[in-house]
């Protein structure tokens, strides 16, 4: 089936990415659609599709475009320098660091590493490791700028995040991929102990470093993206799953994957994303792929598909605006209602409910 021609333009784009830097004329796209894809930290990949498109040249928002891919050149160098330095200093207290989400899916899978923004480094250490790590960290320079205490970390997956002020950059050591109590955290995927059997070797710079395995990294992927609706960060997500995919597709053990997710709240976010990339002709799955996943989990219906594909049409790559009565906060409602194992009607019937209560009676009555 050929892909549809009236997609949204953010569509078109990740479209261009997925079959490979074709081009996206900037004469189909308003000014409204650029800033979004500014906003969402797409901008420097849309400036890839469009930077030898002669027509474009002269458009209004071309300059913005190639002003935000050279800051995410500066940035990622930055980040990069930042990274090989760490990995350095901590080399004689912990065993070799996994690298986690942005600072290595991006030379894993992107074209370019810039291509993907990163807000911060994030680093998975053992328990044993952490002060060490903490210890060289702020022998480099980074310090603890929050004025909570420490303490409230304790049972977190990661520790106080640190801030290097002359850098400019976060980092956030962890323990864990996952928060412990999340839906997500308590699956045994996510369990430290089988963390550990993905974790694979792999070099940064030529430094030792760990990575995930393409198998956890689809499954982290989609578990950290739809653990919570943030608009902002929401279209990286997706586009990381295209490249991993794009990549290494044919190499991912499906059967092996699969294996680790019957009953678990992951298999529904994995779902959700791979049957809304596949929808729009964004990747390339093989339908039994959807079939096992589907039967994987705990909660099943087509008209959960349908909301939460809608919400993604929406606010995701729509950019469309919040209002009364959709709001941030019940358009996150609706997505971690819809979201629940069960039946998903019932959690509709019961939507008026999530919405006046608390967050933590209304996490216990969702039980």
């Amino acid at each position: 089936m050929a892909p549809p021609t009236n997609d949204a333009p953010l569509i078109s784009l990740l479209r261009a990415a997925s079959r490979g830097r074709d081009c996206v004329g900037l004469a189909s796209v308003d000014a409204a659609v650029i800033r979004w894809a500014i906003t969402t930290g797409l901008g420097p990949l849309l400036y890839e599709t469009i930077k030898d498109d002669r027509d474009a040249a002269g458009m209004p928002f071309c300059s913005e475009l190639r002003s935000a891919s050279l800051t995410a050149q500066v940035v990622a160098g930055e980040q990069s320098d930042a990274m090989d330095e760490i990995l350095q200093a901590c080399e004689p207290v912990a065993s070799p660091i996994t690298l986690l989400k942005g600072i290595s899916i991006s030379e894993q899978y992107y074209p370019e590493p810039h291509l993907r923004p990163m807000r911060d480094l994030d680093l998975l250490v053992e328990e044993r490791a952490l002060p060490g790590v903490e210890s060289c960290l702020l022998k480099l320079g980074y310090c603890r700028p929050s004025t909570g205490p420490a303490e409230r970390y304790q049972n977190h997956h990661h520790t106080m995040p640190l801030f290097h002020p002359q850098r400019r950059i976060w980092v956030e050591v962890h323990r864990g991929l996952l928060p412990p109590r999340s839906p997500a955290g308590m699956d045994r995927v996510f369990n430290i102990e089988h963390v550990q059997t993905q974790r694979l070797p792999s070099a940064f710079h030529g430094r030792a470093a760990m990575r995930l395995s393409d198998e956890l990294q689809v499954v982290y992927i989609a578990a950290h993206w739809a653990g919570s609706f943030q608009v902002v960060g929401g279209m990286v997500a997706l586009l990381d799953m295209i490249y991993l995919l794009q990549r290494k597709g044919d190499a991912i053990d499906w059967g092996c994957l699969l294996g680790w997710l019957p009953g678990s709240v992951a298999s529904t976010y994995l779902y959700v994303v791979l049957t809304y990339l596949e929808r729009h002709h964004l990747i390339d799955i093989d339908p039994g792929v959807l079939r096992e996943l589907a039967l994987c989990q705990r909660s099943r219906g087509s008209i959960k598909e349908v909301i939460l594909h809608a919400l993604i049409d929406r606010y995701y790559v729509g950019g469309s605006p919040f209002g009364w009565p959709f709001s941030p906060r019940n358009i996150r409602i609706l997505w971690s209602t819809l979201l629940l194992p069960g039946s998903p009607l019932r959690h509709l019937l019961r939507l008026p409910c999530h919405l006046l209560l608390p967050w933590r009676l209304r996490k216990r009555f969702a039980r």
